[in-house]
């Protein structure tokens, strides 16, 4: 009978220890760290709306070999990124990421502004998050970008801001919470994503693909991927501390036509990836309204360019 009493105590000890650490995981308040993406909404007629100020800054290139080397005239970009979200259902969210850009090169003897390609997304919450600890919510995406930034007959290299290309984007996020010692909850992402174009694109003159004044041909844009992890860490109900990882990978475009001078150009598919570090700082004011502050940054890659990328956002939802 003592045995019996004392099991059902400690049963009852274990039960409400769950119950709090789960109300502390409910109760704590996160913005989303900077790169990972949100899933979809949890109920119908919700919305949400996030702007993103953003200031890239080429810092070089690596290699085929991995190696890190600088360049020169590289240059920087000023961007302005919103995220909406509109839940159509309670399951099924609708979202879009319409983006401005200025550029200019490192000595300001060049520069260029527009609109880049506008994506647009389908996502589906094929398994709820309850709140409890270690409770997924499994979100899959479809969608596709539509190309309205300019991308060739460019009189200034820096004006393209786009692909030419209508590219299909596939991709599936995990989200869970977890409660860590002393009550600090945790929020783990686990995402990756596809994109690929639909179809080639006609290139004439100086274009985002290298051509040059007289080039007349057509390109494949190649097919990228990425997979990443993105960790929040409560350090008080307003306070979070941020961190994603992202590896990224590319098979580059492919590109035949002739120039000007009846010269034939063809290039073929070169590979190349990247690991991506964003650490960032969360105040969040209330459980639908916080910002962000952090800086994305190249950690490692093969044949592409190097950058780091300080930016900001708020996050609202209603």
């Amino acid at each position: 009978m003592r045995a019996l009493v004392v099991a059902l105590v400690a049963g009852a000890s274990s039960s409400t220890f769950a119950q709090e650490a789960d109300q502390a995981v409910r109760d704590q308040w996160f913005t989303g760290s900077l790169e990972a993406p949100s899933p979809a909404l949890s109920k119908a007629g919700a919305f949400e709306i996030e702007p993103y100020g953003l200031f890239n800054l080429t810092t070089g290139a690596f290699n085929g070999r991995g190696t890190q080397r600088a360049t020169t005239h590289d240059p920087t970009q000023a961007q302005s990124v919103t995220l909406f979200k509109y839940g159509l259902t309670d399951r099924l969210t609708i979202e879009t990421l319409p983006s401005f850009t200025r550029a200019q090169s490192d000595q300001g003897t060049s520069q260029g502004s527009g609109l880049g390609d506008l994506p647009v997304e389908l996502q589906y919450r094929f398994i709820d998050q309850n709140g409890k600890t270690g409770s997924p919510s499994v979100t899959a995406g479809l969608g596709m970008s539509f190309p309205l930034g300019s991308y060739d007959h460019l009189g200034n290299a820096l004006d393209g801001l786009g692909t030419g290309a209508y590219t299909l984007k596939e991709d599936l996020l995990l989200q869970s919470l977890f409660d860590t010692w002393g009550d600090h909850p945790m929020r783990l992402r686990l995402f990756g994503a596809a994109y690929e174009a639909v179809d080639g694109v006609s290139v004439r003159g100086r274009s985002v693909y290298g051509t040059l004044p007289g080039f007349n041909g057509r390109v494949n844009p190649g097919f990228t991927a990425d997979v990443g992890i993105g960790a929040e860490y409560g350090l008080t109900q307003k306070w979070v501390l941020a961190l994603d990882v992202i590896q990224n990978y590319g098979r580059g475009f492919a590109l035949t036509g002739s120039t000007l001078a009846n010269v034939v150009v063809q290039t073929g598919n070169v590979t190349n990836g990247s690991t991506v570090i964003a650490p960032a700082i969360e105040y969040n004011w209330s459980s639908s309204a916080g910002i962000i502050v952090g800086a994305a940054f190249s950690a490692a890659g093969k044949n592409t360019s190097s950058s780091i990328s300080p930016q900001v956002a708020i996050s609202l939802s209603f």
